[in-house]
């Protein structure tokens, strides 16, 4: 049980809010800058460096994050340096590219998950084109974000409360897919009802080695205001997954965000159903020996599991620009004998659009080590 920070815990945790409180105090001049003038370069904090008349635009943001696991070594590095470029010099045209910088610097070097999944790593994030019809249409090609539920699509580290992310939003699906997508907004009722279709044969475009991507997918989102700043979204997708191509599984999920007077509530519920494809469709001509193994895709034919999850997320202004967040999630996967709950509970301090500090405590209700209890702490910066 962590009973408190450390005295290094706490150098760490005040190295790093120095550190944030000197980028803000540098960067708050630049918070509002001069608009540019035209047909000139011009850069903007939090908005990226724009090069003249050529349409391109360059920014990015960097991670650095603490954390301290029960029963682990404490852990500083910079967990994001993301770079983005985009280019919009037609009307209708816009391309947009995102490459990032996966624990580029960690201080731990001990640490025995630089070489797998959890070390260094570069991912192409995003890669895609936007051509707009119109506002009722438009077409995406590439790599882009999996737009299921609010979280996904929006996961960048200065644009959300925590540095942890719930847990529903790191098992059930890829973070990316690349495809095609068709998205607009539609009047229903003097309403801007927006919508997302998808569908990708799971070429991957420099598929991350810590996901298991696509191996196909077809999905769907639509966001639905409801009055009083309430606004609900709907996802659906039915895919395989790589590393279990011939297993179908379906997604369907609900999502619901308020906000008013810097307020904020935010709740998503996920729920998976998967089958495995059966015998006489793995070998129709019935030429496989019964008394062999199924080849490591098909193990457990015929067999259906389904798994699901959610969270409940509530933002609170305190003083000036410190928020209060806190976060119940919890997840229940029919591998595990229990459903896996935490809470987070944590700090947040936005000195102004493009810097955010959090500090945030994670108790699960039980062991796993898909929540661990933990302390983490973070400084991201938007360029």
């Amino acid at each position: 049980m962590i009973h408190g920070p450390s005295q290094r815990l706490a150098r760490i945790i005040g190295a790093a809010l120095l550190v944030g409180c000197g980028l803000a105090a540098t960067c708050a001049g630049a918070a509002e800058p001069e608009p540019p003038e035209s047909g000139n370069g011009g850069y903007e904090f939090g908005r990226g460096l724009r090069l003249g008349d050529s349409g391109v635009t360059l920014g990015g943001y960097a991670t650095v994050e603490y954390r301290r696991e029960q029963g682990g070594s404490d852990k500083l590095k910079s967990s994001h340096a993301s770079a983005f470029v985009w280019w919009e010099g037609l009307e209708r045209v816009k391309v947009f590219a995102e490459l990032d910088l996966l624990n580029t610097a960690p201080i731990d070097h001990d640490d025995k998950d630089r070489d797998n999944k959890g070390g260094r790593r570069v991912s192409l994030e995003r890669l895609y084109l936007d051509y707009s019809f119109s506002d009722l249409v438009g077409v995406r090609l590439g790599k882009f974000l999996t737009p299921i539920g609010r979280w996904n699509p929006m996961h960048a580290d200065p644009l959300v409360w925590t540095t942890t992310a719930p847990l529903v939003t790191q098992t059930l699906f890829p973070r990316s897919v690349t495809g095609a997508g068709l998205t607009g907004n539609l009047p229903v009722m003097g309403r801007a009802l927006s919508y997302w279709v998808y569908a990708s044969d799971g070429r991957e475009w420099r598929a991350d080695r810590a996901e298991d991507p696509f191996a196909r997918v077809l999905g769907g989102r639509i966001v639905a205001p409801l009055g009083y700043d309430l606004q609900l979204g709907l996802s659906f997708a039915n895919y395989q997954l790589a590393s279990r191509n011939g297993e179908r599984q379906q997604l369907r999920g609900i999502d619901l965000y308020w906000s008013r007077d810097r307020y904020e509530i935010s709740a998503e519920w996920l729920h998976t159903t998967s089958r495995a494809v059966t015998g006489l469709e793995i070998y129709p001509d019935g030429d496989h020996d019964p008394n062999q193994p199924a080849p490591p895709e098909y193990q457990g034919v015929g067999a259906s599991r389904s798994t699901k999850g959610g969270f409940l997320q509530g933002v609170m202004p305190l003083v000036g620009d410190l928020y209060a967040v806190g976060r119940v999630d919890w997840l229940h996967d029919p591998r595990s004998l229990t459903v896996v709950r935490q809470e987070a509970l944590g700090l947040v301090w936005r000195p102004n659009a493009g810097t955010v500090l959090k500090l945030e405590g994670l108790r699960p209700h039980q062991d796993s080590p898909l929540a661990p209890r933990s302390v983490v702490a973070s400084v991201s910066v938007l360029f």
